[in-house]
């Protein structure tokens, strides 16, 4: 299949079947393709942690509500595993620490990229997928041991798709829209 072909194809689940499960395996592949993405400065500052033991789905799917009940995964009680994607100190040149004054300055780029490229090696493997941005940093801290200062920066949900699930349509701006060449 061709990459754009990838593009159009994958879609945001936000119903999955509670009783196909991923395996390790799986995980391990999706982990991999976070690990192989590009940083700035090759700085890599990023941790994946896997979640998948049912104990640690509980906390997790806690975690991801905040204040008095919002919550922008409503249906996290049927995802098979997690990822949680943690932002961690970067290592940059000097250089850019000069010029930024900020060690972070491509860091949630980075984890960005690395949680997409995860989200098409689960689609490669058949697997669905949906980025969960909101989330309660102190519960997370404090369930799964991250240290402060280390910000998660979202999470991802895998699973496969609830049978009879609908995706929800991939509505983008026209290309004239998003680009232009040589000026604005």
């Amino acid at each position: 299949m061709d990459f754009l072909d990838v593009m159009r194809a994958r879609r945001s689940c936000r119903a999955y079947d509670p009783d196909k499960g991923v395996s390790r395996e799986e995980l391990l592949k999706i982990i991999e393709a976070g690990r192989l993405s590009p940083s700035g400065c090759n700085s890599q500052p990023w941790k994946f942690i896997v979640i998948d033991s049912p104990e640690a789905k509980e906390k997790l799917c806690d975690a991801v509500v905040i204040g008095d009940g919002i919550t922008g995964a409503p249906w996290r009680h049927q995802v098979p595993a997690f990822i949680i994607l943690v932002e961690q100190h970067a290592k940059v040149m000097q250089c850019v620490i000069d010029h930024y004054h900020d060690s972070q300055r491509f860091a949630p780029g980075d984890v960005g990229a690395a949680c997409m490229n995860m989200c098409h090696e689960a689609f490669s493997l058949g697997l669905d997928t949906c980025i969960i941005g909101m989330c309660d940093q102190q519960k997370m801290e404090k369930y799964f041991g991250i240290p402060q200062g280390c910000q998660v920066r979202m999470v991802l949900a895998v699973g496969h798709a609830a049978a009879g699930s609908t995706p929800q349509n991939k509505v983008r701006k026209t290309l004239d829209e998003v680009c232009s060449f040589n000026c604005w």
